[in-house]
């Protein structure tokens, strides 16, 4: 990766409602902590010198207190995960002091942000500026993306538009291909799906 597409901060997406799942996923307990708390640990322990920015609306989690975590809040109201992004983006410049990448993804991810991490890294062209998680479909909130594309996203976010892949279709972007057994644990919506991730992750190959 060259300067421009160093990674220079992760966004963690935590702001959904959780109406199928009936509850906050990032509060989750997993092993006597939360699922953002894992996921947070994971960074701190690997990623250490990242900053990480929580888009979680009017929540806050006391847990991450230790951890120096930072919060942001959508700009554009009800517009969804792309109002995370747009404000994480720009969050992370203004605190970088100049552009790079974030790495984006949501908090019902079991697999660890680390793992993520590195096989988008690795997979990253210069061509691109965002790179998606691809398993057996596309994940487009598994994601680096360019601080670059900040304004450009808040005009589509002013405009209307809402959907991350619509917002793409006049950006650079390419995929990384992960693993096919990361699927189940990629995303969750109901208590079944989260049962189904939770006992596909330990049959996963990198944890």
């Amino acid at each position: 990766m060259s300067d421009l597409r160093s990674v220079i901060a992760v966004a963690i997406l935590a702001g959904g409602n959780s109406r199928r799942m009936g509850e906050d996923k990032a509060a989750l307990v997993e092993a006597h902590q939360s699922l953002i708390s894992h996921q947070v640990l994971d960074l701190r322990r690997v990623l250490p010198a990242l900053p990480v920015f929580v888009c979680a609306g009017s929540r806050r989690y006391p847990e991450l207190l230790p951890h120096g975590i930072h919060y942001v809040s959508d700009k554009v109201d009800d517009a969804g995960p792309l109002a995370g992004i747009a404000e994480a983006l720009k969050a992370a410049k203004a605190l970088n002091g100049g552009d790079g990448y974030v790495l984006v993804m949501p908090t019902d991810s079991l697999i660890p942000p680390s793992q993520i991490h590195r096989l988008l890294v690795d997979t990253a062209t210069e061509s691109a500026d965002v790179v998606l998680l691809k398993g057996r479909r596309l994940h487009p909130l598994h994601g680096l993306f360019s601080t670059q594309l900040a304004p450009s996203m808040e005009r589509y976010l002013i405009a209307g538009g809402r959907a991350v892949m619509g917002f793409l279709d006049n950006e650079r972007w390419q995929t990384a291909l992960a693993p096919d057994d990361w699927e189940p644990c990629l995303n969750f919506n109901t208590p079944e799906e989260y049962t189904h991730a939770r006992s596909a992750l330990a049959e996963t190959t990198v944890v």
